[in-house]
């Protein structure tokens, strides 16, 4: 097995085990329905799609066929792999940080910032784009959730 399958196959495990985690963390919440979603809905469902794609590509990692891109033994991950590793490295503390940080600062402020962080960090854009996006972002996901389905949002001390 290649190195970058190898990467892959571990990448696909961690990500399952972070789904199964989301699952568990989820199951705390009250669920809902379509119609009427709880707290625990979308978390749920975003959980089980991380769940299955994970595993899915885990599964695929083990079957693949690793005779073409077999690297030389003295070769090493290009500095653009690296930069890829670190950047989703950067995205999944990111996440983490906002699952935490989201009760306690609420859903505006945290789904601004973590908006802006992806824009600038993890595919740089000038901070007009990230700026306006995390603002169009928070308001998007304001209308949809908290006016359309009724659901509450997370308004931190500042109320937003």
């Amino acid at each position: 097995m290649t190195s970058r399958l190898r990467a892959e196959s571990w990448a696909a495990l961690v990500l399952t085990l972070f789904g199964i985690a989301g699952i568990v963390g989820a199951r705390t919440l009250p669920f809902g329905n379509v119609t009427r979603p709880g707290a625990g809905f979308f978390p749920m469902c975003l959980a089980v799609a991380l769940t299955f794609v994970a595993a899915a590509v885990f599964v695929r990692s083990l079957g693949a066929r690793d005779d073409a891109d077999r690297p030389a033994p003295h070769d090493r991950p290009a500095p653009a792999a690296r930069a890829r590793v670190v950047r989703a490295a950067a995205a999944l503390a990111a996440l983490l940080v906002y699952a935490f940080a989201l009760e306690d600062v609420g859903f505006g402020v945290t789904t601004f910032l973590l908006i802006v962080f992806l824009f600038r960090a993890i595919e740089p854009q000038r901070w007009a784009v990230a700026v306006g996006g995390a603002i169009v972002t928070v308001i998007a996901c304001h209308v949809l959730f908290r006016v359309w389905l009724g659901v509450r949002l997370p308004l931190g001390p500042w109320g937003f």
